[in-house]
């Protein structure tokens, strides 16, 4: 906070600096002529050029004497709000600007720079107005005479604030936009957010002067800098109201009606030609220092209850508030001649609400993620469940098929073994399906200790499971059958029965085969096995 002060003060005092008060070749016998003056020029003193023309006129001719001018400092400066104008010296017109005649919203804002002719003696320089409302009658808000470049560096200095406002507004407005639809709870207030950010961001551009450069339209550009200043404290504070407790939000969405009728009649005046926009903000500066109070205390409120979200929004409220109240004071006191104005640096105060808008964000995109690991973990689990032949721990025929399809797609080398349990129905007949499962579980059990991590095991069904050997070709697969064969033969299932197997071996041929095709030649060697009285390996 003390930085942004130091700045804040800086760049008052550089404004200050930067523009001078009158131009040394325009003289102080200022003159003027109206309707109301019976044809007679008047004298008026212009002082700061804040004060319009005595009266209720709209239209005026102003005259002042005018120095011999040096070659180089031959460019004036100033600026109008809602007038048409037309310059003379030694009555010939040198610059003219808008109509003379009413029109819809007024002539707007504009800085006028017009290049004076070399006058080697004292000449009168004449203007003639066209003011949209008596108030705004002859009211200069900068005027002086220099060279085009220095005269070029005051307008683009009264931008200051602004350039380092507003590309800090569009950044913040980009990442919430980019958060917007990650978390629905959240999303109206983002979306509220980012109204506000644009606001600033569209206020900002209308309070510059480089945006004649870009787009010469005063009339839009003076309602944008005029109507955004009612619709400010309306999105600021809709969007305090989706940070608080259900119990505080009613006095605030109060103070927000409050701000949106005070918006409403400012822009009924205005649309009805009383320059509602500029008459009404009086009131809104009053509104900010009695309604902002009420939202100060529900938000503090809320802060003693722990919510994060209402404490890091109280920095920009309070920034904001004072800020905007600075403006009216600086708006109305006239400080200096070409008003700046303050509020677009309390963005600055906003990017502590964004970066917390950012952090939650980010919290909760961590626990859904952790929350997805967990689901996929689970649905894994379950999956391998589902596929997994929970007596002999080999995975079941319907995996083995998915699998083998995989296989025959990738197009390598294999061969598969079919091993099927002699006369196991006499096991379960003599000793019972208890004893039978026991068989099959160490049967299980003896294949794998057999096996490398290479290979897979299936039951594929009843006493009968088939391994799938990769880069095999049938010799080495009819080996690996055959260790298996003998490991069963001499394993004692029971004391007095022996228990042994039968294999079938096939190779895959890639091109020339099919999954059809290698599964018949498989089964086929293993009844080739059985037939030949059990006990063996058959290959193909």
């Amino acid at each position: 906070m003390k930085r942004i002060g130091v700045m804040v003060l800086c760049l008052l005092c550089m404004l200050m600096g930067l523009l001078p008060c009158e131009a040394a070749v325009i003289g102080d016998d200022w003159q003027y002529l109206t309707s109301e003056s019976q044809g007679k020029w008047k004298y008026f003193d212009f002082g700061s050029f804040q004060s319009p023309i005595p009266g209720k006129n709209q239209e005026v001719w102003l005259e002042v004497s005018m120095q011999p001018t040096e070659p180089w400092k031959n460019t004036l400066l100033f600026s109008l709000d809602g007038q048409a104008v037309e310059v003379f010296v030694d009555g010939s017109k040198i610059y003219a600007d808008g109509n003379f005649g009413p029109q819809f919203l007024g002539h707007g804002k504009k800085w006028h720079m017009v290049e004076l002719p070399y006058v080697p003696h004292e000449t009168m320089l004449l203007f003639h107005l066209y003011a949209d409302f008596p108030h705004q009658l002859g009211v200069f808000k900068n005027f002086v005479v220099d060279t085009q470049q220095a005269q070029a560096r005051r307008v683009f200095a009264v931008d200051f604030p602004y350039v380092i406002a507003l590309p800090v507004a569009v950044l913040l407005s980009m990442v919430t936009l980019m958060y917007m639809f990650n978390r629905p709870k959240q999303r109206c207030l983002n979306v509220k957010l980012l109204t506000l950010l644009l606001l600033m961001s569209l206020w900002t551009v209308s309070l510059s002067n480089v945006k004649q450069f870009l787009w010469d339209a005063p009339v839009i550009w003076r309602f944008l800098e005029n109507f955004i200043c009612y619709l400010l404290p309306v999105a600021a504070n809709s969007i305090i109201v989706e940070i608080l407790d259900e119990d505080l939000r009613l006095s605030v969405k109060r103070v927000v009606k409050g701000y949106a009728g005070l918006a409403a009649l400012a822009l009924s005046l205005e649309l009805a030609g009383f320059d509602g926009l500029l008459v009404c903000r009086q009131l809104l500066y009053a509104a900010v220092l009695c309604l902002q109070a009420v939202v100060f205390r529900n938000l503090w409120e809320a802060i003693k209850r722990g919510r994060v979200y209402a404490r890091f929004a109280m920095v920009p409220m309070i920034v904001m508030g004072v800020l905007g109240i600075a403006d009216g004071v600086l708006l109305y006191l006239h400080f200096w001649r070409w008003h700046v104005y303050l509020l677009p640096l309390g963005i600055y105060a906003c990017i502590s609400f964004v970066v917390c808008m950012v952090r939650e964000q980010v919290i909760r995109e961590r626990e859904l993620e952790a929350h997805a690991e967990e689901l996929l973990a689970e649905i894994a689990a379950t999956m391998a469940k589902a596929e997994m032949d929970e007596l002999t721990g080999c995975r079941n025929r319907g995996a083995f098929e998915d699998f083998i399809r995989q296989k025959i797609a990738a197009g390598k080398e294999f061969s598969l073994i079919m091993l099927d349990i002699d006369y196991f129905k006499n096991v379960n007949d003599t000793y019972g399906h208890e004893a039978g499962d026991r068989v099959l579980y160490q049967f299980g059990e003896l294949v794998r200790s057999q096996l490398t991590g290479k290979q897979e095991f299936f039951r594929w069904g009843g006493e009968e499971f088939v391994v799938y050997c990769p880069g095999f070709k049938r010799e080495q697969a009819r080996a690996l059958a055959e260790r298996i064969r003998h490991q069963v033969e001499v394993h004692q299932f029971f004391r007095h029965q022996q228990i042994t197997v039968s294999a079938g071996v096939a190779q895959w041929y890639d091109g020339n085969d099919s999954q059809v095709g290698i599964f018949r030649r498989m089964d086929d060697a293993l009844y080739a096995a059985k037939c030949n009285g059990r006990n063996q390996v058959v290959t193909e």
